[in-house]
């Protein structure tokens, strides 16, 4: 007997861009990000960066959000019509979600994602999520082509066996002791996934109170424990992390190599905000200059975690006039 969906009525209702209507028929690659209004930035010129390196490829589009204001539908549709790329943007109530573990960093668009495996049963065999901060950057060909029947979902381990023990220990979970991965990249086999039960398991853990305190990266954490041994472990140019917030430090080195397919800029500051300037998010310039976004202004900061982190990255680069300005800011929010 077929285990029903959890989110069979999450979907209030769906906007298409189809530049190629035909191409609905004929096995497209369908990729999915889960963003909020702030990250619609981000995600557009992901979009671009992949349509840009994968010319021969056809692709579907999906964006699951709570929010679309009337510019990002005219950049969206631009985008579709640009590259000839068909966009799906899947409009969805947040109750669900409600009461789930959120902070200033992560907002409940992180649970975006696991609506996904659930709209896309019985449509899809295999969907690949995206986070909004992930830059392509080469060929998806043999990414498409991977076999991942065995497995719920194919991912790109998170740093190195310490992290792996660390996580491990803190969230008393043995399994993960032989691989945590970071859920920014997944390739999801659509069935197994559904027959693993592994939504509702996830939902599971981050509405128990006792399993919820132990976790630092809520939704990833609880994937983790869902998804134990039920994952095929990539090789990490699938899923290159780099924090921008890394510039801060002395000799900082980027991990970014010209075999590198998706670079994953993670961390609280992205390569669309203001005080991001470093050739480290070059990789983002250069295909949002080749994006509807290219005369779209940076995003500023808005909270006090964000003025936090733009004045010291304006004193990193020698602005110290906007760097004193932004600490300002940062002392009158946070003492709100």
């Amino acid at each position: 007997m077929s285990r029903p969906t959890m989110f069979n009525n999450i979907i209030k209702n769906t906007i298409k861009f189809y530049a190629n209507t035909d191409s609905l028929q004929n096995g497209e690659f369908n990729v999915a990000y889960g963003a909020d209004g702030d990250f619609l930035f981000g995600t557009g010129v992901s979009i671009a960066s992949i349509l840009l390196k994968n010319e021969a490829l056809t692709f579907h589009f999906h964006i699951f959000t709570d929010s679309l204001d009337f510019k990002q539908q005219e950049l969206l549709s631009e985008l579709s019509k640009k590259y000839n790329s068909n966009i799906s943007v899947h409009m969805i109530s947040t109750e669900s979600f409600k009461g789930l573990p959120t902070n200033k960093l992560w907002s409940n668009a992180i649970y975006f994602r696991l609506v996904i495996a659930d709209f896309f049963y019985k449509k899809e065999d295999r969907v690949l999520y995206l986070d909004s901060d992930v830059i392509c950057n080469g060929s998806l060909v043999e990414f498409e082509n991977l076999n991942i029947d065995d497995y719920a979902a194919a991912a790109v381990t998170d740093r190195d066996s310490s992290l792996w023990k660390k996580r491990a220990k803190e969230l008393d979970f043995p399994k993960i002791n032989n691989g945590y991965f970071n859920s920014g990249v997944m390739l999801i086999n659509i069935e197994k996934w559904h027959s693993d039960d592994i939504t509702s398991k996830t939902m599971g853990l981050l509405s128990d109170k006792k399993a919820k305190s132990k976790f630092s990266y809520y939704d990833q954490d609880a994937l983790n424990i869902a998804l134990a041994e039920k994952v095929l472990f990539l090789d990490k140019k699938y899923n290159t992390q780099f924090s921008i917030n890394y510039e801060l430090k002395k000799n900082t080195i980027n991990p970014v190599t010209q075999e590198t397919i998706f670079i994953h800029y993670i961390g609280a500051t992205k390569p669309w905000n203001s005080w991001s300037k470093y050739p480290s998010t070059s990789p983002f310039m250069n295909v949002m200059e080749k994006s509807p976004w290219k005369n779209e202004a940076m995003i500023k900061p808005k909270s006090s975690m964000q003025y936090r982190y733009a004045y010291k990255h304006m004193f990193n680069q020698g602005n110290k006039l906007k760097g004193i300005k932004y600490f300002v800011l940062y002392l009158m929010n946070k003492l709100k």
